[in-house]
């Protein structure tokens, strides 16, 4: 494959990625609505940690994890933002 074809592939994960994040965001507000009535406080350090914990079992791959876990972080300190 040639360095064209592989950024092909990238611009094309992108776009998925692109989606998933909009609708991550989208059951996040949903969430914040949700815990707003509750009157709950927006950060859950339970589940955080227990998200964190899952998303490691499930990973297979000690290399990548690092990456993975401060990608998922942000993903996380975003979603808490938009609550």
């Amino acid at each position: 494959m040639n360095l064209d074809e592989l950024r092909a592939q990238i611009d094309q994960i992108d776009l998925l990625m692109q989606e998933l994040f909009k609708k991550r965001m989208a059951v996040s507000k949903q969430i914040g609505v949700l815990k707003k009535e509750l009157h709950l406080p927006v950060f859950d350090p339970k589940r955080e940690l227990e998200l964190l914990e899952k998303r490691r079992a499930s990973f297979h791959d000690e290399a990548l994890w690092p990456y993975y876990e401060s990608f998922l972080k942000e993903i996380i300190r975003l979603s808490k933002e938009i609550q």
